[in-house]
């Protein structure tokens, strides 16, 4: 039987549910905005910033 990596996280308590759910938000908002300004600074032809 092969075990697994991941360690088992029992997510049925509220408190760790909305604290993963408001974690991914927030890491999903923070990436909408690294693309968004990469974008800006390609536009203004700040390429090396744009990385």
């Amino acid at each position: 039987m092969e075990r697994s990596l991941v360690p088992s996280m029992d997510i049925s308590k509220p408190s760790i549910h909305a604290n993963l759910e408001a974690a991914f938000g927030g890491e999903s908002m923070a990436n909408r905005k690294y693309l968004f300004f990469s974008e800006v600074a390609k536009q203004l032809g700040h390429k090396d910033l744009a990385k």
